[in-house]
């Protein structure tokens, strides 16, 4: 795919820490108007001076280098569509969190002005991502190409309207992208997220442990699935949302609320590929839905496969 070379009003935004292994030539396609492109250093060199401390806090001092690939946006939208450019990146991101929980660390976002400013409104965002599979991974031209086609159905379930969907993929991009600062409300986005997709009824910890591990049923996991969401929903969700004082200020996760943070992470990570994965047609019929039609349609998801789920694996770092 020939892409276009970067012009007045593209959307870049720039990262700390964006692991790709560079065997194959920058640009690459991640969805619809993105690539992965090559950070213009030259850009931040010749800026004003602390802009590009601004937009990567550090990057004048000696000894931090440059992450040398960032995404940049080049879709030229019309007046009624509701899709930015911002839109369009971070649907990027969350594509490339959705396919590969490799760690990710965003500085700051810029739109490039003309030949006398290149680097027009600067925005700072300075996040990382919330829990991350085993380190040493890259991002590879596959995987990239694998994430464009998962950020090419996001754009597609925001043109179709579907509400519960976009509400649980909103929940995870917040917690897996790194908006969400705390641990523990990063743990409760993470079961809303699942709420959202599974819409337990009655005994909310049997019923949405049931319909997960039925729909995941093809992955291997550490223990009976089942019995685990569970009681992580009783023991771990319900007394974080009832007041119960198990959140900390400050203070490093134990290892085994590590380990349980990084499970829920990515059995919400493989259901929404899961359900990205469904046809058009039945996720119309779960969004739209409600009452015993809708809870007897969840109830029948079992053994999920799909597009999105091919050579997928469970990572718990």
């Amino acid at each position: 795919m020939n892409l276009p070379n970067p012009k007045q009003g593209d959307l870049y935004l720039l990262f700390h820490h964006l692991p790709y292994d560079f065997s194959a030539e920058l640009p690459l396609a991640i969805g619809l108007g993105v690539c992965l492109d090559n950070t213009p250093q030259e850009w931040l060199d010749s800026s004003d001076q602390g802009l590009a401390d601004y937009l990567l806090p550090g990057y004048s001092l000696s000894g931090m280098g440059l992450n040398n690939c960032c995404l940049r946006c080049f879709y030229q939208s019309s007046p009624d569509e509701e899709l930015s450019k911002r839109d369009l990146l971070f649907f990027s991101v969350l594509a490339l969190r959705l396919q590969s929980p490799i760690g990710i660390s965003i500085g700051g976002e810029f739109r490039v002005g003309d030949k006398n400013d290149y680097i027009l409104a600067p925005t700072l965002y300075e996040i990382s991502s919330s829990w991350n599979g085993e380190n040493c991974r890259h991002y590879t031209p596959e995987t990239i190409t694998a994430a464009g086609s998962i950020a090419d159905r996001l754009v597609k379930v925001k043109q179709l309207g579907l509400e519960r969907l976009q509400t649980s993929l909103i929940f995870f991009s917040h917690v897996t992208i790194g908006f969400s600062k705390s641990s523990q409300l990063s743990y409760l986005g993470l079961f809303a997220s699942l709420e959202a997709l599974f819409v337990p009824s009655g005994n909310k910890a049997a019923t949405l442990s049931r319909r997960v591990s039925n729909f995941l049923s093809n992955f291997q996991f550490p223990e009976p699935m089942g019995k685990w969401i569970k009681d992580e929903y009783i023991n771990g969700r319900h007394k974080l949302a009832h007041g119960i004082h198990d959140a900390a200020f400050g203070a490093t996760l134990s290892s085994s609320r590590r380990e349980a943070f990084g499970r829920l992470h990515e059995i919400t990570r493989l259901s929404l590929l899961g359900f990205l994965s469904l046809d058009d047609k039945k996720l119309n019929e779960l969004s739209k839905d409600s009452g015993n039609s809708l809870q007897k349609v969840l109830d029948n998801l079992c053994g999920v496969s799909g597009p999105f789920l091919r050579n997928q694996e469970i990572w718990l770092g």
